[in-house]
C-alpha cells in the first residue's frame, strides 16, 4: 500500500465505535435539530401536548399507539427534511432551481405527514372528547387531497 492510500484511509471514521459513542452522536444530532430548527421545536411541543392530553382521555391501546406513531412520524419527517436541506446546501451552496424544488418536495413530506397527523388526532380525540364520528377526520383528509388535486391541475406544467 502506498502512502497516499494510507493517508486517505486515516480520514475514514472508525467503524468500530462504541455503543456509548453511537448514542452520543445521536443525542448531539437531536440537540442540534432541537436548537436549530424552530419547526422541530413546535412539532415536539405539539407532540408532548397531544400525548399528555391522551393520558386523560379514555383511549384504547390501539388509539394510543396510533398517536405515539403519528407524533414520532411527524418528528422523523421534520428531521429527514432537515437532513435533505443541509445535505443539499453542503453539496450545492449556490442557489439552484432544481435544488429548491427538491427542498420544496422535502418540505411537502412534513406537510403531508402533519396534515394526516391532524386528521388522526381529529378522529381519535373527536371520539374521545366530543363523541364525534370518525367521518369528520375522513372529510378533512378528503378535502386536503381534493385541494392537492385542484392545485395540481391549476399549476400543471408542460414537461
Amino acid at each position: 500500500m502506498n502512502n497516499s492510500n494510507k493517508n486517505n484511509n486515516s480520514k475514514i471514521p472508525n467503524k468500530n465505535i462504541s455503543l456509548k459513542q453511537s448514542f452520543s452522536f445521536a443525542f448531539k444530532g437531536l440537540i442540534y435539530i432541537y436548537k436549530m430548527e424552530r419547526n422541530f421545536r413546535i412539532q415536539s411541543i405539539v407532540g408532548i401536548t397531544v400525548l399528555i392530553v391522551s393520558l386523560f382521555c379514555n383511549l384504547s391501546t390501539i388509539e394510543f399507539i396510533f398517536l405515539l406513531f403519528t407524533v414520532m412520524l411527524v418528528l422523523v419527517m421534520e428531521t429527514l427534511n432537515t437532513v435533505v436541506e443541509k445535505l443539499l446546501d453542503f453539496i450545492h451552496p449556490i442557489y439552484n432551481s432544481t435544488i429548491k424544488t427538491i427542498k420544496d418536495i422535502s418540505a411537502a413530506l412534513v406537510l403531508i405527514t402533519s396534515v394526516f397527523a391532524v386528521v388522526i388526532g381529529i378522529i381519535i380525540f373527536g371520539r374521545a372528547l366530543f363523541n364525534l364520528h370518525p367521518k369528520y377526520g375522513i372529510i378533512i383528509a378528503t378535502i386536503f387531497l381534493l385541494i392537492l388535486n385542484l392545485l395540481g391541475a391549476l399549476y400543471k406544467t408542460d414537461d
